[in-house]
């Protein structure tokens, strides 16, 4: 499953914050107030420009005590209201001008509270009303625009940025809506060129910074990025590309910076997921991120009525799967065609008993070559490729095929679209799998599921979701995995003898500390190895031999394994022998392809689900023993399993009579107790017990 930071993408509904009003001389009257409308209008307008809300209300309300139908009244009363995100009774107001006038300047105002609504269909309308009123206002096409973007209308959102650019040359916001559309078209060197003209016009907004930094990070262009964000302010994601790159230098006081951003509020789309690789982060840090995101990103989506209400139609559903229906299951995702979610999920597809699961696999990423189809053939259920509509287009898709449990399988990862269950198209929503924590909206998913180890039952308050748990780990391994045939230790780039440590995270999950320790297993294992995978980084190379070499580590024990196919990567993997998780993120997928291939893993756990996976993996392969309690304990580990060859083969042995009895490796296994645990979310749904309402027990299925 990809899991890498969606940061580089700004959001698309990048608009202007706040409604606009007629602005007036805002003098005030001598201390004899006139009560006469104008005059009263005018000191309302005054107070609504000092943002003195309460005086403005007040004033506009006064008005209208003595003439119901004063139209700007009514129209300033809506406006103000809408900037104390009271927006339906905004609406309300806005709507009682226009009954009394048609106004091009009222239609603008209320797109603005519909939008806030998530009316974004009304919002469309209202503001191609106001232009055609005669409203020619930059801020007016580049939040039409953004609306066309989000529903893919792509080449009518550029028409509108290019519109408000030609309206005023000076807003930089449209220039940075433009570039966003212009990256995802592939269209760089055109984006680019707009970003820096929105940088000119405004050098010093955070939010420009981020999108340049995340533009030229797509371009490889790491040390301009890591600039880009620098400058900006942007420490998150600073923090996360210089990991990245293993450039390890001042990480303490950028992490300390990104972190108070994330307490303090003050960084809009703040992705959770690159916050992972800092050491202090904690749970509810973490999750407290995730909310941020989630209300900067879909503020519309999360303020729009639900299209399905939670719960509705499950015990109906029950009663007829009793009968012989069967429960509808989607899974929503951009990652089917990828090979890391392809060694994870494919075999739960393939194994879901189609008599009892009616499955449905909603696709929104690229098309799957034709192995991967090939693959997805064997499973019982029916493909829906959604890439082509928007979110609300792909919600109610959902909404017609009547789905029982959507399971989300992305998250805060790349190419997300949480838009979709934002809009609540389902009556139960799960997060599973590809996201290891908290959405942090409790309106994004209903429950998450994982497992005990991952999430502990008293750790339930540190998430919006209620826990689900699965009796073994929450991962599976796909029981058709192949490997190619294996090559020798000269092929791979490996010396012909000594102990070969290996992790192949990728590097953003390495740090100084755990790199430190490593180190010292090195130097105390003479002749021994560290192999890492490629991090496609010459720099990052260069500055990973350069630490070593300051730990005492000659950098020619420190070698790097290209990228190959998954068949390749498993066929050379058990030329390991020893498997090194990393804290405070640990390995997923990479730990279970290690215990796959017989390679023993060390681990401890860490604080967040995300440094908890690799204890859940080598307890459910019956290796607790290679679990420490903390890092000296798992130094002494790694160097006994380094130096006691006897211990080694039991280990390897016990490791690979796991393969055929091992719950990790046991995919129908998986199945059914991932189906039991489905039906248990839906029977607790059905029977209307929910985390709003105070519940917070997890749902736990036993071993059957």
């Amino acid at each position: 499953m990809r899991a890498r930071c969606t940061c580089r993408t700004c959001p698309i509904s990048s608009g202007d914050g706040a409604p606009y009003h007629r602005r007036m001389n805002s003098s005030r009257p001598s201390s004899q107030a006139d009560s006469r409308p104008e005059a009263l209008l005018q000191r309302g307008i005054g107070h609504l420009n000092d943002e003195k809300y309460s005086f403005a209300e007040a004033l506009f309300r006064e008005i209208l005590a003595q003439d119901p139908h004063h139209a700007e009244a009514l129209h300033q009363l809506g406006v103000t209201l809408a900037r104390q995100s009271q927006f339906e009774a905004a609406e309300h107001w806005l709507r009682a001008s226009l009954a009394q006038r048609e106004s091009g300047p009222c239609r603008r105002d209320l797109a603005w509270a519909l939008l806030w609504q998530g009316r974004d269909g009304e919002a469309i309308e209202a503001y191609r009303a106001a232009i055609g009123a005669g409203v020619r206002e930059a801020r007016v096409f580049s939040n039409l625009g953004n609306l066309l973007k989000k529903r893919n209308a792509l080449p009518q959102a550029e028409a509108c940025y290019r519109e408000a650019i030609a309206t005023d040359a000076s807003y930089a916001l449209a220039y940075s809506n433009l570039a966003m559309l212009q990256q995802d078209a592939g269209q760089l060197e055109a984006a680019e060129a707009n970003l820096k003209q929105a940088l000119t016009l405004a050098p010093n907004a955070p939010h420009l910074w981020q999108c340049y930094g995340g533009l030229l990070e797509r371009l490889n262009r790491i040390d301009e990025a890591d600039e880009a964000y620098c400058r900006g302010g942007r420490w998150e994601a600073a923090q996360f590309v210089r990991r990245r790159e293993a450039h390890w230098q001042q990480l303490a006081e950028i992490d300390a910076a990104a972190l108070a951003m994330v307490s303090a509020g003050t960084a809009d789309n703040l992705t959770p997921w690159c916050l992972l690789g800092i050491p202090a982060l904690t749970p509810q840090l973490h999750r407290e991120a995730g909310l941020r995101f989630a209300q900067s990103r879909w503020r519309g989506e999360l303020a729009a009525a639900p299209l399905v209400a939670r719960g509705a139609g499950l015990a109906a559903a029950l009663a007829r799967c009793k009968e012989g229906e069967r429960l509808r299951i989607g899974y929503l995702s951009a990652d089917f065609y990828d090979h890391a979610t392809l060694r994870l999920l494919a075999g739960v597809l393939e194994l879901h008993d189609a008599t009892r699961f009616d499955v449905h696999l909603y696709s929104y990423g690229p098309d799957p070559d034709a192995a991967t189809r090939a693959r997805f053939a064997h499973v019982p259920g029916t493909w829906h490729d959604i890439g082509a509509l928007s979110d609300a287009q792909g919600a109610a898709q959902i909404v017609r095929d009547g789905i029982h449990l959507l399971v989300d399988l992305k998250g805060y990862t790349t190419g997300a679209r949480l838009g979709i269950t934002a809009l609540r198209p389902a009556p139960v929503i799960a997060s599973w799998l590809g996201y290891p924590g908290s959405l942090g909206h409790a309106r994004l998913a209903d429950y998450l599921i994982s497992d005990a180890i991952v999430t502990p039952p008293d750790s339930a308050l540190q998430y919006s979701e209620t826990l689900a748990l699965m009796p073994q780990c929450y991962q599976p391994v796909d029981h058709r995995r192949q490997s190619a045939t294996a090559p020798s230790r000269a092929q791979a780039g490996l010396p012909e003898t000594g102990f070969v440590f290996c992790s192949f995270n990728q590097t953003f999950k390495f740090n100084a500390p755990m790199s430190a320790l490593w180190a010292r297993l090195l130097k105390a294992t003479p002749g021994s190895v560290l192999w890492l995978l490629d991090p496609g980084s010459e720099r990052a190379k260069v500055n990973l031999r350069s630490f070593y070499e300051t730990q005492g580590v000659e950098p020619a024990r420190v070698i790097f394994a290209p990228r190959v196919s998954q068949d390749a990567h498993l066929a050379r993997l058990p030329l390991a022998d020893l498997a090194l998780d990393t804290l405070p993120v640990g390995s997923h997928t990479t730990g279970s392809d290690a215990l796959w291939a017989g390679v023993p893993m060390v681990t401890a756990p860490g604080t967040l689900f995300a440094g908890r996976v690799g204890m859940s993996l080598l307890h459910a392969v019956g290796l607790s023993e290679l679990v420490a309690h903390d890092l000296d304990a798992y130094f002494q580990i790694a160097l006994g399993l380094a130096t006691d060859a006897a211990w080694r083969t039991r280990v390897r042995e016990k490791l690979a009579s796991a393969r055929s009895t091992s719950p990790l490796f046991d995919t129908a296994r998986f199945t059914r107790d991932l189906e039991r645990l489905c039906m248990a979310i839906v029977e607790r749904e059905a029977h209307g017990v929910k985390a709003e309402a105070g519940e917070r027990t997890p749902v736990i299925v036993r071993q059957a």
